[in-house]
């Protein structure tokens, strides 16, 4: 995984890392089995994306369109496969990620994590919270981890309080940081509205991606999508 972040920065890719390994780097989660990236929807920056992955002998995976600008725009992921010693290390690129506004924003608000990977561009955790809200029950437990290290601190402003009542996804948690806003509610109460807060984010997941499956779809029927494990080398 270092060798790939550093071909992306040998290349010049605008990226961030999102998802799985971002909430492992944040303390919120303990696996992930892929990388996912956001790279910055350009061209230009598609075009390096792809150059580092031919250095990596990379090759695409299942479902994935050509990335063009518009698909890019559209929300489509792009999935790839890279060789990591007798293992398979699975990429999965988004140039226009749901709920979080531009990659130029984003970037801003990023945090530079540095560790055994090296220097690597991680997105934000408020960021990183509204993309995981998906349609998956276990994305809602990292959040909740996410949302617990924010308040951690007995000194947390208004702000970060008000943030973390509406993105705790744990009753007793919410329920705590109500109170410490001066706005108690039970146990019982917090549980009710989480349950109606994920079934209202859930079902807006669902509709996000059903656009995106049936655009899918078309490109398939047409012949557009490209073939699982053909060499990145030969599309750039």
């Amino acid at each position: 995984m270092r060798r790939l972040f550093r071909s992306f920065e040998r290349f010049g890719v605008e990226y961030l890392l999102i998802s799985g390994q971002a909430s492992i780097l944040y303390g919120a989660a303990t696996f992930s089995e892929d990388v996912d990236v956001w790279i910055r929807p350009s061209v230009a920056n598609a075009r390096r994306l792809l150059r580092a992955l031919v250095a990596g002998r990379g090759r695409v995976y299942k479902l994935t369109p050509p990335m063009t600008l518009r698909n890019m725009k559209l929300g489509h992921g792009f999935h790839f496969t890279l060789p990591r010693g007798a293992d398979t290390l699975y990429l999965d690129v988004m140039a226009v990620p749901p709920r979080v506004g531009s990659f130029v924003d984003a970037r801003r608000r990023a945090n530079v994590m540095k560790g055994l990977l090296g220097p690597v561009p991680v997105v934000s955790v408020p960021d990183l919270v509204e993309l995981k809200k998906t349609q998956r029950f276990l994305d809602y437990d990292v959040i909740s981890n996410l949302v617990a290290s924010a308040v951690r601190d007995p000194a947390a402003p208004k702000s970060v309080l008000t943030w973390a009542a509406r993105n705790s996804f744990r009753p007793e948690e919410r329920a705590a940081v109500l109170a410490r806003l001066g706005r108690p509610a039970s146990v019982a109460e917090c549980r009710a509205r989480i349950l109606a807060d994920v079934g209202r984010l859930q079902s807006r997941d669902t509709a996000y991606w059903r656009r995106i499956v049936r655009d899918l779809g078309r490109l398939r029927r047409a012949g557009r999508l490209l073939e699982t494990g053909t060499p990145v080398a030969r599309i750039v």
